[in-house]
């Protein structure tokens, strides 16, 4: 032991009374700390390179070398000796954080496999693939690490696959579960038999789930979306099953189940003040009851554009009467202003209206928000995973050209959206090349300035309806065109 330390440790101890064993056990955490600084540092380093993983024998050893000073230090051995195991431990650490980066280049796939694989909990999910992928991991980092080459790569592919393999039963576990243990139970309860179609279709759904999982397993929104109407349609198959077995034996009948459902339905009439009745079945009034809401919707958005148009009245009116305030010694000129003013908006309001005409509902949507007016371009389709503006589609854009040249120098903006299905960089980058495509066409055939039109696409990051629908999907699959009057925002 360096002659220092042996003095320090021995004075210490002399002048630390016998009972104070917590001030003796601080002492020796601080000597530890001191003796084992850099080694902790190399180990530090070598799990942030995935020394364990990567280069597993040098770290192996370096670990055995440190458990051992570490062992020693505890039992009291001298300073010198649990050095000298130390600077081993920390070449070996220090030279399996070096090496990783070479491995690793050998090995990449495999290890970006385990990487997802772990993100997906494959380890306690799927124990026996992972521990198979970790076993033909370690036969070819092992090897590499040696400089053996020959057969890395055929390890390493055999890594790749089984991780693979289980990261997708993983993520097969979280999804599916459930669902295997409804059908299961929809079997038991006969549905098979009473409930046929339900029951064939959730089995179905579930086989469409896996093999979109299968094509590609990063994409989890719509297997998720097939699995969850899968789920739907096996408890559907159960109650019915329940209901026919009740009635075959005599616990209820049909009449009483028609009538249960029927009067479920017309609470809903009521709560629109419509009676339903059900003499024909449920076509009819379900068809009134689909009607009144598409009303109320219509006259839903219609009191959003009138108050849109009140906001931007009360914003202009608040300005004036401020001005007003200001000006009572010129009435004359403050009246003169504010119907110069109102003047502008109604030739704004008409231009709006204008603008609101030149689409049919099938067309486009015209919103107004508080700052910026929105052309929804419902009518404008993309092929699938294509950005090209079709011939077809150049009325339409003919019109919102005839729109957007209502408010001249005004900025525009040509937002693309995608909905949730697809891998979600696809889906931006398909947004961004949709939203370029119409921003090109725009500058093409208009007099639009560069410096005024400019295009971004947010892919599935800003729906506006339900994913899990397919009316849903198609309107979140759309091109906003978004202009910013000057004025719009008071």
């Amino acid at each position: 032991m360096n002659i220092v330390l042996r003095l320090v440790w021995l004075a210490t101890f002399l002048l630390t009374p016998l009972s104070s064993v917590a001030a003796e056990n601080s002492l020796r955490d601080a000597l530890r700390s001191q003796v084992f600084n850099d080694a902790q540092s190399a180990l530090e380093k070598a799990n942030a390179a995935a020394g364990s993983v990567l280069t597993p024998e040098t770290y192996r050893q370096a670990g055995e070398l440190y458990d051992r000073a570490d062992k020693a230090f505890a039992d009291g051995a001298d300073v010198d000796r649990v050095r000298k195991l130390l600077f081993e431990s920390t070449r070996l650490f220090e030279q399996a954080a070096s090496m990783a980066p070479t491995v690793e280049n050998f090995v990449s796939a495999a290890f970006q496999a385990r990487k997802d694989a772990l993100e997906s909990d494959a380890a306690k999910r799927s124990p026996k693939l992972w521990l198979g992928a970790e076993k033909q991991l370690y036969e070819a980092t092992s090897r590499a690490e040696k400089g053996r080459e020959q057969r890395v790569a055929k390890y390493a592919d055999k890594a790749e696959l089984l991780y693979r393999d289980s990261e997708l039963a993983a993520i097969e576990t979280v999804l599916f579960t459930e669902i295997e243990t409804e059908i299961a139970q929809a079997r038991k309860l006969d549905a098979h038999d009473w409930a046929p179609r339900s029951y064939n279709t959730a089995k179905e759904l579930l086989k469409q789930a896996r093999s979109v999982l299968g094509q590609n397993r990063y994409d989890t929104d719509q297997p998720r979306n097939l699995a969850n109407r899968a789920l739907h349609k096996a408890r559907h198959a159960q109650y019915i099953a329940k209901l026919a077995d009740a009635i075959d034996d005599n616990d209820t009948n049909l009449e009483n189940v028609l009538i249960e459902w029927q009067d479920t339905l017309a609470v809903l009439g009521e709560r629109f003040d419509i009676p339903l009745y059900f003499d024909e079945g449920p076509t009819q009034p379900i068809a009134l009851v689909d009607a009144i809401i598409e009303d109320r919707e219509k006259r839903r958005v219609t009191l959003e554009q009138e108050a849109a148009a009140l906001q931007q009245r009360t914003y202009l009116l608040q300005d004036e009467l401020v001005s007003v305030q200001a000006e009572l010694e010129n009435r004359e000129f403050a009246k003169a202003r504010l119907d110069r003013r109102l003047d502008q908006q109604r030739q704004r309001e008409q231009s709006l209206a204008r603008v609101d005409g030149l689409f049919s509902k099938t067309e486009a949507e015209v919103l107004r928000a508080e700052n910026r007016l929105i052309i929804r371009l419902v009518g404008l389709g993309f092929s699938s995973g294509s950005a090209a503006v079709e011939k077809r589609h150049e009325p339409l854009l003919a019109r919102l050209m005839t729109a957007m040249a209502e408010f001249p120098q005004t900025p525009v903006t040509i937002e693309g959206h995608t909905d949730s299905y697809g891998v979600d960089t696809s889906n931006l980058e398909l947004s961004v090349r949709r939203a370029e495509s119409v921003a090109s066409y725009l500058l093409e055939n208009s007099a639009i300035s560069p410096t005024q039109l400019s295009s971004v696409g947010f892919g599935e990051t800003k729906p506006i309806a339900n994913n899990e629908t397919s009316d849903g999907r198609w309107k979140n699959r759309r091109i906003d065109v978004v202009l910013y009057p000057s004025w719009f925002s008071g």
